[in-house]
């Protein structure tokens, strides 16, 4: 059950340390010690005890207690922080801890204590590159240990190399003579060429090892065998790497996006990265991970996460920026939903950088077609008379709004299904809140937004329930006016309507 973007934890209870899950639950990006690129090496509790100081790191206690230099305490982690309270972080990893077989126990492992090993281990590790793609005591994700450097070649030109260029080694003769490395037919034939070259590499790294004994590890080949089950994955990835090479084309074969184009193209990778696609429709027909699970059917799918298409015509770019940026909406109360209250889902942190929201944000402008730059749209301000005649259209029973709004008192909120309209005013567009009260199905089928609120006379909206006096006597579009109330609403005002509206002063 679930989805497949991030590890099976049906036997994480084998695997993991409870502290461990604990912390990594609460804040994953944080390292289990602070990395000082002065000394090389982690910092411990031992180090902080010299000096007399707590062991305590985060991004306001960064600075080494050795030396004082600035310390790398968090790594790239796509695992977001879903701000948790610490005894909710607890109550997972307790139950994280129960999935595992019911006969499972660790086997003797008594070579863990012999220092010797843990010295050949840490050898290892520098002949394999290990630290290239895993973060550890000895250096940080991404980068070499010390005085040490990457095992690979370089990339990006592999496609400008001739065939003089490749060590073939002792197997040259087969890939000219159309054999495999153990001798048997090559389905292929010869396969004396960069493409050849680059898919035996994939297929098997240690067929090139020229050393029949291999005394020590240090003359192995270090490439490890990629996990390519899939057919066709080794020549898409052979295509890929002979690909990298300068292109011999005119300027004008090269494909140059649109603005719209590269938006989009940079706002998947992110959405890719960090798996949005998981909890949000973005897409049309794209179905959520979330979707499927069985608490989430019948009523219950309108606990759902909200769904995000047209997103981009929906909010404005600032208010958006700030959401991605704290989900929360609040600098003192982080454990809370800042748009729907009434969720049990959080939107996670992810701490994204401000590169990131940047294209997050044109990402889903573009996906829209919305121009750039944005350019709010002027509000005309309420007579008192306007005023009067859309509180009474606000508090109509034929338009409930209230009934599934949230409005800030907790017994209602948590019932609600709808955001507070107090956001709408930094939130929402103008223009798609009038073609979503007028015709909310067009946007997102089957909502629970009731359609037929207004009905077209001539070139106007007017509301269908009954109208009120005042409401008869107002000549303009009704739309406009609920959209122009609803945008400049005030908490006072909302207080008012509350304790005036019928719906919820019925209790009905």
């Amino acid at each position: 059950m679930g989805g497949t973007f991030a590890g099976n934890l049906s036997r994480e209870g084998e695997k993991a340390n409870y502290d461990w899950v604990v912390r990594f639950i609460l804040e994953p990006s944080l390292r289990t010690r602070p990395y000082c690129g002065f000394e090389k090496k982690g910092i411990g509790p031992e180090d902080y005890a010299k000096k007399g100081l707590p062991y305590v790191f985060d991004l306001d206690h960064d600075r080494c207690p050795n030396d004082g230099r600035p310390m790398v305490t968090t790594r790239p982690n796509v695992m977001p922080s879903f701000r948790l309270t610490d005894q909710e972080a607890q109550d997972i990893a307790s139950y994280l801890m129960t999935q595992k077989r019911a006969d499972f126990k660790y086997p003797p492992a008594p070579y863990m204590d012999d220092a010797q090993v843990a010295i050949k281990g840490k050898e290892l590790t520098i002949i394999y590159g290990c630290e290239a793609c895993h973060s550890g005591p000895i250096g940080v994700i991404g980068c070499c240990t010390p005085n040490t450097h990457p095992i690979g070649n370089e990339l990006t030109r592999e496609g400008d190399k001739t065939v003089d260029q490749l060590h073939f080694g002792q197997i040259a003769r087969n890939a000219k003579s159309g054999l495999l490395p153990d001798g048997k037919p090559s389905p292929r034939g010869p396969w004396y060429s960069l493409a050849g070259f680059v898919n035996m590499k994939l297929t098997d790294p240690t067929a090139y090892e020229t050393n029949g004994d291999k005394p020590s590890p240090a003359d192995r080949m270090h490439m490890p065998r990629p996990d390519l089950t899939e057919p066709g994955d080794a020549d898409a990835l052979t295509t890929m790497v002979i690909g990298s090479a300068q292109p011999p084309l005119p300027e004008n074969y090269i494909y140059n996006p649109s603005r719209d184009s590269l938006a989009i193209q940079d706002g998947w990778w992110i959405i890719s990265k960090y798996n949005c696609t998981g909890c949000h429709q973005i897409a049309v027909g794209q179905k959520t991970a979330l979707m499927d699970l069985p608490m989430y059917q019948g009523e219950n799918k309108a606990k759902l996460p909200p769904v995000l298409i047209g997103e981009g015509a929906r909010v404005t770019p600032e208010w958006l920026a700030e959401f991605l940026h704290n989900p929360s909406l609040s600098p003192t109360e982080t454990h809370r939903n800042g748009v729907r209250s009434y969720l049990e889902l959080h939107m996670p942190n992810f701490h994204l950088t401000d590169d990131q929201i940047r294209k997050l944000v044109l990402f889903f402008q573009a996906m829209v077609h919305e121009g750039q730059p944005y350019v709010p749209q002027e509000l005309k301000s309420l007579t008192p008379e306007e005023k009067s005649t859309a509180r009474e259209l606000f508090t109509s029973t034929s338009a409930p709004c209230l009934k599934c709004h949230a409005t800030g008192d907790p017994a209602h909120d948590k019932i609600a299904t709808a955001p507070n309209f107090l956001l709408s005013k930094d939130r929402l567009r103008p223009d798609w809140t009038q073609r979503w009260i007028t015709n909310p199905q067009s946007i997102l089928p089957g909502t629970s937004m009731p359609a037929g609120l207004f009905s077209r006379d001539k070139d106007r909206w007017v509301f269908s329930g009954p109208l009120p006096a005042s409401a008869q006597a107002y000549h303009g579009d009704h739309a406009d006016l609920l959209v122009r109330y609803m945008l400049q609403i005030t908490q006072e005002e909302q207080k008012s309507l509350v304790a005036h509206s019928p719906v919820l002063t019925s209790g009905k």
